[in-house]
């Protein structure tokens, strides 16, 4: 097991609220891992940050008449409310507006790198709106993609995650005005990456990245490694911190990677120990752990590594684990057109664990997949309804009614051999999926369905069957005991409500932190373990 493990994730923009494509993929995978680690006793910390200095957000808050940082501050109220929602939220969720040390560090490592030659100025075409006099820049340009056509904004294509600048998008158009905007020259700082071009390469080869970042990275050195321009005229943002650079801001597609150690430290500080994330994020024993849309490779796998690189004395990421996109009854999740589900709204209708494990079955970790509300209904109902709690309170209410709500004391040689194998291996089973080299969403919700499915399938027979054919009930009422013991805490990382409920039904204990991870070779219940004497179901149907 590793040392320590840090978990980010991409920083959302606070121009909205987050809706179920959200929620769907680095969210749900790193809180996922965190649990997972925490209940194996990894040290492990999950910070993430809310991009309060994008310009998605003046954008958006001129649209609802807002100021900048009034925008900033509802919306990532929203979206802290929703991962709160859906028990998702991060150790330390940093706002840059609120922590003055985000902008601190952004300054202090900008300087180090210029200082060390990584940045440099070079002059560029830029697009220009001629009607609103001035430079035009991501939020506030829209065309297709120069490499696939794809419709895209200014800086990095969501369908193939290659950057747009510097030499800009097709068919472009102001956002603001739909002017044709021109090209001007304009001074601009940049990072070249072709100096980083063997490093990133071997840092690719040496880490088992998500195959389709890999793939990305190695098409894009197989084209030669872009100029990248991290700074641009605007009066929003984190300004250059230069002589003679006055109206000018950092890209924060530059300054993110630095938004994830001012939330480190955030998180630190808050554990009263203010200095440590500089030890974290230099120790080579560190595994960083980056959850990512597909469309964010670039900076989290070309641009954030060279910049660590560039800085000299900084981890790199251990692992980059993306997903693609998640629609919504078969169309792309759209704000302006009103085809979006709202975790805040969802969130407070469907139970939390009903709408992490759907998330997870429906996982689009290698290619996009689709939320349909039937589907949805069909793992509430079928699934935790029909089997897994149907299984709980069957193994709670005859362990209640056959053995006055204690576990009998049995050989486990005696347990019938299908529910002891299924209780031995499960947890190798899902480890397998939930180890950050070989994550899988998707791998461990359907095992967790198939043990479910066994275990209520088991039972059911149990029950059916002649008494006279029935194995001995004292070792089968042990047996599932001790099975949904183990479903429960492996279930603990996907669905933590339940698990914690679950594990209370049966007596044990559990610390604040949630269900542990089961040992091999221990048993979870043992014999004469007082149970309770009704489950409560926690799953309601639709």
């Amino acid at each position: 097991m590793p040392r320590n493990v840090l978990i980010t994730c991409a920083p959302p923009n606070p121009n909205g609220d987050l809706h179920l494509g959200h929620l769907s993929g680095p969210f749900m995978g790193a809180d996922v891992l965190r649990r997972y680690l925490g209940a194996r006793g990894v040290p492990v910390s999950y910070v993430a940050y809310t991009d309060d200095h994008s310009c998605y957000v003046p954008r958006r808050g001129a649209e609802l008449g807002w100021d900048a940082r009034t925008t900033a501050f509802r919306y990532t109220g929203r979206i802290e409310q929703t991962l709160a929602l859906a028990g998702m939220l991060p150790d330390t969720y940093e706002h840059p507006h609120r922590e003055p040390l985000h902008d601190e560090l952004v300054r202090e490592h900008f300087l180090r790198l210029w200082d060390n030659g990584v940045i440099r100025e070079q002059e560029l075409p830029t697009p220009y709106c001629p009607d609103c006099d001035r430079f035009v820049y991501e939020a506030y340009i829209r065309g297709r993609c120069r490499f696939c056509s794809a419709p895209s904004d200014g800086t990095y294509c969501e369908e193939c995650g290659y950057p747009q600048e510097p030499g800009g998008v097709v068919d472009a158009h102001c956002v603001t005005c739909g002017t044709t905007p021109e090209t001007r020259t304009a001074n601009r700082l940049v990072v070249p990456l072709e100096p980083f071009a063997e490093r990133l390469a071997a840092l690719c080869a040496d880490n088992p990245w998500r195959q389709r970042v890999i793939d990305f990275c190695t098409e894009m050195a197989a084209h030669g490694l872009p100029v990248v321009p991290i700074s641009r005229e605007h009066d929003y943002g984190i300004s250059v911190p230069l002589d003679g650079w006055e109206g000018h801001i950092l890209d924060t597609w530059f300054c993110g990677i630095f938004g994830y150690m001012a939330a480190t430290a955030a998180h630190d500080k808050a554990l009263g120990r203010p200095d440590a994330w500089r030890r974290t994020w230099q120790d080579p024993e560190t595994e960083l752990v980056n959850f990512i849309g597909f469309d964010c490779s670039f900076s989290h796998a070309v641009l954030w590594p060279a910049l660590l690189l560039g800085l000299g004395d900084y981890i790199t990421p251990k692992y980059v684990i993306s997903n693609e996109f998640y629609t919504l009854e078969g169309d792309k999740f759209s704000t302006s057109r009103g085809h979006a589900i709202w975790g805040s709204d969802f969130l407070r209708e469907a139970p939390s664990d009903a709408v992490r494990l759907h998330l997870c079955l429906t996982s689009p970790e290698r290619g996009k997949t689709d939320f349909r509300m039937a589907d949805f209904d069909r793992t509430v109902n079928t699934l935790l309804v029909g089997r897994l709690e149907d299984w709980a309170a069957s193994v709670v209410e005859l362990l209640a009614k056959e053995h006055g709500g204690v576990v009998p004391e049995t050989d486990q040689d005696h347990w019938p051999a299908a529910v002891r194998d299924l209780a031995e291996r499960l947890p190798a089973d899902l480890e397998r999926h939930l180890e950050p080299g070989s994550f899988s969403l998707q791998g461990a919700a359907a095992g967790l369905a198939e043990a479910v499915e066994l275990a209520s399938g088991a039972l059911r027979r149990f029950q059916e069957a002649p008494a006279t054919d029935r194995p001995d009930p004292a070792a089968v009422a042990a047996a599932h005991a001790e099975l949904l013991a183990v479903v429960a805490a492996v279930a603990s990382p996907l669905m933590p409500v339940w698990s914690r409920h679950a594990w209370r039904q049966l007596g044990l204990a559990d610390g604040f932190d949630g269900v542990g991870w089961p040992a091999r070779g221990r048993r979870l219940v043992p014999g004469g373990q007082r149970t309770g004497q009704e489950y409560r179901r926690l799953f309601q149907t639709r």
